[in-house]
């Protein structure tokens, strides 16, 4: 019966997800488009390891790929026990605040709407 209680606010969430994604989407893109656009490029790309807290496993995926089609990022391994995750990113100047994002925006919203 919690289960049920939980669904119309799961639904609300992950429509706030689906407006969060989409202007990430559009700033990524942009970004992306602005920078190949332009003749000097300024980016630092680099890989970084993320530790996740996901437990289940719907939510990994959806973290995995979403961070894989969102312009500039690409998750390149998940270890065995999905512990951790390793990003390539394209703008990566500040490597602590990258991972901050990825913990604070998707994950902890990830999080929310599958756990």
């Amino acid at each position: 019966m919690k289960k049920l209680t939980n669904i119309p606010l799961r639904l609300i969430r992950l429509l706030f997800f689906i407006a969060f994604y989409f202007k990430e989407l559009v700033m990524s893109s942009v970004l992306l488009a602005w920078d190949i656009a332009r003749p000097r490029k300024t980016f630092t790309h680099g890989i970084v390891a993320i530790d996740i807290d996901l437990k289940k496993s719907i939510a990994v995926m959806a973290l995995v790929n979403l961070l894989s089609m969102t312009p500039g990022s690409l998750s390149v391994y998940l270890t065995p026990d999905r512990k951790r995750l390793y990003i390539h990113a394209m703008y990566l100047e500040y490597p602590d605040r990258f991972k901050k994002k990825i913990k604070n925006s998707f994950e902890n919203r990830i999080k929310r709407i599958f756990e």
